[in-house]
C-alpha cells in the first residue's frame, strides 16, 4: 500500500462522504499471480495481513477481501463489474488510473467509465501519484528494495518498510563472539531487500531497539544466505518470538574480512551508524 494507494483511500473517503454512504474498499487474497502462475515466484510487499492492518487503520470504514480463484479470473470485465453491483450496490466506484480487471485484465478505466455511464453509477479514476516526476508503482517500489534503497522506498511508501520474522536457531557464533545475534525467518513470500548490512528498528514484546541487521551469505566463516539481526543495548533470548523489523537504511555491502577480529571491529562501526541514525 504506497502513496498511490492511499491518494485512492483518500478520493474514495471523500466521495463516500459527499454521499454520505460507508466507504468500502475491495481487494483479493491470494494474490493473483498465486493462482495464475503458481510456479512463479511472488515477492509481496504487503502480505494480505499487513495490508488489512493498513487498511483497518485508514479512513475506510469497511475491508471485503474476495477469494481469488482461477473461476473468478475467467470473469468478463462486465461479469466483474455486474458482480461487484449485485453484491455491494455501489452509487461510486473510485479506482486508479491503472486499474485493470477481468479475464486478461481486458477491463481497464476506459472500461469502467463507459460502464458508470450505461448504469448510473458515478465513475472516479484517480491520477498518478508522482515523486521526482516518477509514477509511484508496486513495480518501482520492488526495484528501489531489490538495489537496497530502503530510504527511497519509505518515500515512494509513504511509510519505512517493514517485515515480520520468526526467530529460529541459530549456530551461536554471534554471542561466542560477544555480538549476539537473532537468525531470522521472513514472513512467507515477502519481499526481502537486496543483500547487505542495514540499520533498523526492532519490535518485539519487550519493546523496540535499535539494531544492526545482515542480509546475505557469511562470507568470512564460510556460510550460506542468512538474516541474522543483533539487537543494541539488549542480552534477552528472542528464540520462538516474531521480529517486526523496520528498515531504515542501508549501511554497506556484505564484505570478506580476514578474520573475526576485523569482523568484529566493522560490526562495532555499524552499531555506532545505526545509533546515529
Amino acid at each position: 500500500m504506497h502513496r498511490g494507494h492511499q491518494a485512492l483511500l483518500h478520493s474514495c473517503r471523500r466521495r463516500a462522504d459527499a454521499l454520505r454512504l460507508p466507504a468500502v474498499a475491495l481487494t483479493y487474497d491470494p494474490h493473483p499471480l498465486r493462482v495464475l502462475h503458481p510456479d512463479a515466484p511472488v515477492r509481496l510487499l504487503t502480505p494480505v495481513e499487513e495490508k488489512l492492518r493498513r487498511l483497518q487503520a485508514s479512513a475506510i470504514d469497511e475491508v471485503i477481501v474476495t477469494r481469488f480463484t482461477h473461476d473468478f479470473s475467467l470473469l468478463s470485465p462486465e461479469e466483474f463489474l455486474r458482480a461487484v453491483v449485485d453484491a455491494l450496490h455501489p452509487r461510486a466506484i473510485v479506482v486508479g488510473y491503472r486499474t485493470t480487471f477481468g479475464r486478461d485484465r481486458a477491463g481497464t478505466a476506459d472500461v469502467l467509465r463507459d460502464f458508470g455511464a450505461r448504469t448510473g453509477i458515478e465513475i472516479e479514476v484517480v491520477p498518478p501519484v508522482e515523486i521526482r516526476g516518477m509514477p509511484v508503482s508496486s513495480s518501482l517500489i520492488r526495484r528501489t528494495l531489490e538495489e537496497g534503497n530502503v530510504e527511497e522506498a519509505a518515500e515512494l511508501l509513504g511509510y519505512r518498510y517493514m517485515m515480520g520474522c520468526a526467530v529460529t536457531r541459530g549456530d551461536g557464533r554471534g554471542r561466542l563472539l560477544g555480538m549476539p545475534t537473532a537468525n531470522l525467518e521472513p514472513e512467507p513470500e515477502k519481499l526481502v531487500p537486496a543483500d547487505g548490512v542495514y540499520a533498523v528498528t526492532v519490535a518485539f514484546c519487550e519493546g523496540t531497539r535499535r539494531g544492526v541487521m545482515s542480509i546475505g551469505s557469511r562470507p568470512t566463516f564460510h556460510r550460506p544466505h542468512a538474516l541474522e539481526v543483533h539487537l543494541l543495548d539488549y542480552d534477552g533470548d528472542l528464540y520462538g518470538q516474531t521480529l517486526e523489523i523496520t528498515f531504515l537504511r542501508r549501511l554497506r555491502d556484505i564484505c570478506t574480512f580476514p578474520n573475526a577480529d576485523l569482523l568484529m571491529a566493522r560490526i562495532r562501526e555499524d552499531i555506532i551508524a545505526a545509533r546515529a541514525f
